[in-house]
């Protein structure tokens, strides 16, 4: 009888763990996210769309790219070559609503590389909606976010003068 109580439990847990995953926790987008950066730095495209949904919609809003699902994904992936770099800096997860965000820069062997934020919204613990924006500058991170040496585009020196838009005086 032991016997027969032990197989259920065993067959039991094998089906929990067959079953598809539909949500998932910050180690499970960890790995999703790291999957992609590992796959585009290794030209490995399969490891990267194993991260991403077979419907997934990969964009840069408002009209920069736009690649819906594994079939435009894949011809996008593989043009990656050895000199393309994916570095996350951070990662953020929130479990509620399956969505997450990165930091990250996206290096293509220049002396200038791609650093910015991407929005991941998931299903069925895959990638569904990829989001991201970023901005040309220098390839170190740290370079990219410090404050000193630079000439910046918007300061207070050279704001406008605030208005009173709404009549409040």
């Amino acid at each position: 009888m032991k016997n027969w109580i032990l197989i259920a439990i065993c067959i039991g847990l094998l089906l929990i763990s067959c079953k598809e995953k539909t949500e998932v926790d910050y180690n499970d987008f960890e790995l999703l996210m790291n999957n992609v950066a590992e796959g585009w730095s290794t030209q490995n495209t399969i490891l990267a769309l194993s991260s991403f949904d077979k419907d997934a919609i990969f964009m840069e809003p408002p009209n920069t790219q736009y690649y819906k699902g594994h079939e435009q994904l894949r011809p996008y992936f593989d043009e990656l070559t050895n000199e393309h770099k994916m570095i996350f800096h951070h990662l953020w997860f929130d479990f509620k609503s399956q969505t997450g965000a990165c930091e990250f820069t996206f290096s293509y062997g220049k002396e200038t590389a791609d650093t910015g934020i991407a929005v991941v919204e998931l299903k069925s613990g895959k990638i569904k909606f990829w989001r991201e924006y970023h901005k040309k500058g220098p390839v170190e991170f740290n370079e990219y976010i410090s404050t000193d040496n630079k000439v910046w585009e918007w300061h207070i020196g050279n704001y406008p003068v605030t208005q009173d838009s709404m009549n409040l005086k």
